[in-house]
């Protein structure tokens, strides 16, 4: 008992040590896992506490890399967090922070922006419809037990099945508390192909999503092919499936 007394000190710093130097690789199976198959990685560096990481995306037949690395940094007491955490990446507009106390979880506001053909990479109906564009997306400062705020746009849209570019411009706004409800709309800024929509996620339930996809009179010949991969017919419209 004595020498315990005497030596947890050092127990304890190589504790820390070890975890501070946990490399990186280690922790590559379990993202994997994590994300059912659909994010890779490629080639790592560094430990969990500060190093990158090269990650590519999984249709479950092909294989596309995500050009640049992620890198990040842990440190200890940032802002009030027992834990804080700074993800970099050129697609990130600002680097993405991360904290963790005894409140919860918190996540500072940011945008990311994103090629939208890489959302061929998730499989089905996109790599289909092969989208091209760009991805905006946005929150706002979020901590836990509070309400989510995020906007993702679909800016410049335009998809390898359509003769018409660009073919609009769409917005999906996200809102509610993860801890209850998540509400979701999707709708058209402009454009001849019009898309629109609301889904609800309910705390223990599965997402729920009802979505239409139509296109406007002098424009609806040219995107049937489009309109065809994106739903089934319902009237004059096709009715969007869960993406």
């Amino acid at each position: 008992m004595k020498l315990w007394r005497s030596g947890w000190p050092f127990v304890l710093l190589a504790l820390v040590v070890l975890v501070w130097n946990y490399p990186v690789y280690a922790i590559s199976d379990n993202i994997e896992s994590a994300s059912g198959g659909k994010v890779r990685v490629l080639s790592s560096s560094g430990s969990v506490w500060a190093g990158k990481m090269q990650l590519g995306l999984s249709d479950g037949s092909r294989l596309y890399s995500i050009p640049e690395p992620v890198q990040w940094q842990l440190k200890i007491g940032l802002d009030g967090n027992w834990l804080a955490i700074a993800i970099e990446h050129p697609k990130f507009v600002q680097p993405l922070h991360l904290g963790f106390n005894g409140a919860g979880i918190t996540v500072k506001g940011g945008e990311l922006r994103l090629p939208a053909a890489w959302l061929g990479a998730t499989g089905a109906p996109f790599n289909t419809i092969r989208p091209e564009g760009l991805l905006q997306l946005s929150w706002l400062d979020w901590e836990s037990g509070k309400a989510v705020n995020a906007t993702l746009k679909w800016l410049d849209a335009q998809s390898a099945l359509a003769s018409i570019r660009p073919l609009g411009e769409y917005v999906i706004t996200v809102t509610g508390n993860p801890d209850t409800r998540i509400d979701m709309t999707l709708a058209t800024a402009k454009g001849p192909l019009m898309l629109e929509g609301t889904g609800q996620w309910t705390n223990g339930q599965r997402f729920v999503f009802n979505g239409y996809a139509s296109a406007q009179e002098r424009s609806k010949d040219a995107l049937t092919g489009l309109l065809s991969q994106m739903g089934r017919l319902e009237g004059d419209r096709y009715r969007l499936g869960v993406f």
